[in-house]
């Protein structure tokens, strides 16, 4: 009488382990397809940000580039303008233009002597 007992016991064990095994196969199977959405919802947010970024990028670039230009005319006309007050301070004035030459030269001549 102990024999069947242990006999259905056996079988209602081996009953629960396939349906253990059945339950766990699908928890296996749904966490594998919420870690593909999960990836793929980060994947997409992760795109989403490199191009916003780069978009960010880009404009700060083109507004540099564009300043940047725009500081370099405006350096170009600044030395044209004092290129030509200078020639125009030196046709008024030639002679004091070669004598404040020749101070600057001899300054010049002075600081870069060698000491002995």
């Amino acid at each position: 009488m102990a024999e069947p007992s242990v006999q259905q016991d056996f079988s209602k064990l081996s009953d629960d382990l396939a349906t253990l095994r059945a339950d766990v196969a699908k928890l296996a199977d749904t966490l594998t397809a919420l870690a593909k959405s999960e990836g793929e919802a980060v994947s997409s947010a992760v795109r989403s940000k490199v191009r916003s970024t780069r978009a960010r990028a880009e404009a700060t670039a083109t507004n540099l580039l564009d300043e940047g230009s725009a500081a370099l005319e405006d350096a170009k006309e600044r030395a044209q303008n004092l290129s030509s007050d200078v020639t125009a301070c030196i046709e008024r004035n030639p002679i004091g233009a070669v004598v404040a030459a020749l101070g600057v030269g001899f300054v010049f001549g002075l600081l870069t002597r060698g000491r002995d």
